[in-house]
């Protein structure tokens, strides 16, 4: 049995929470957004294909798609850290100083996206999305350039970014019949958010 990338990082081997503090900018997925209706039914159909052991389903009131990430506690490094902010900078004042930050950027407002793809690896169970339009492109990469530099640095692969809401965390590595099943599962996942509209977040 093979476990998850995040198993002894964000969650404990039975799927419970480890502690993780962070900060990122997120777009909060409402019950009165369509989109939530889809998760909805995309975590049914992971449940009822019998997968729900294999990840750690997130609750509903937590979908969002993240705009920007901060930084978190457990990666103090060059490349994912402030380089005007110590390293041993207690996590209180990193806060503030990420706020304080994201504060001097407009923020985007109401953005229209489309589902794209549905995507499950060692680490977790992600829904793509992509921006319905150029426009909408233009509005969201300014607000991430523009946040990236008042924060200071770029995370790694910032330019290759893709906007998603997280489903769940894989918990057990699907293998042999089970990955065979969980590739089934994708497909049926694929083919239902390709008939959704496009949506505001």
């Amino acid at each position: 049995m093979k476990y998850g990338s995040t198993i002894g990082i964000k969650f404990y081997e039975d799927g419970s929470v480890r502690k993780y503090p962070g900060n990122t900018v997120v777009a909060d997925v409402t019950p009165e957004c369509p989109a939530y209706d889809v998760m909805t039914r995309l975590r049914n159909m992971v449940i009822d294909d019998g997968f729900d052991s294999h990840v750690i389903l997130l609750p509903c009131d937590s979908y969002h798609m993240t705009i920007i990430s901060g930084v978190n506690d457990q990666v103090r490094l060059d490349t994912h850290w402030p380089p005007n902010l110590p390293k041993d900078t207690p996590m209180d004042e990193v806060d503030d100083y990420i706020e304080s930050a994201i504060c001097k950027v407009k923020m985007p407002g109401r953005i229209r996206m489309k589902f794209d793809q549905v995507s499950w690896g060692a680490g977790c169970m992600i829904v793509r999305l992509i921006p319905a339009d150029e426009e909408q492109s233009r509005i969201l990469w300014n607000f991430r350039d523009t946040a990236a530099e008042e924060i200071g640095f770029r995370l790694p692969k910032h330019e290759n970014y893709r906007f998603h809401i997280s489903l769940a965390y894989t918990r057990i590595v699907p293998e042999g019949e089970d990955a065979e099943r969980a590739n089934e599962l994708l497909d049926k996942m694929d083919k239902y958010i390709s008939e959704q509209p496009i949506f505001e977040i």
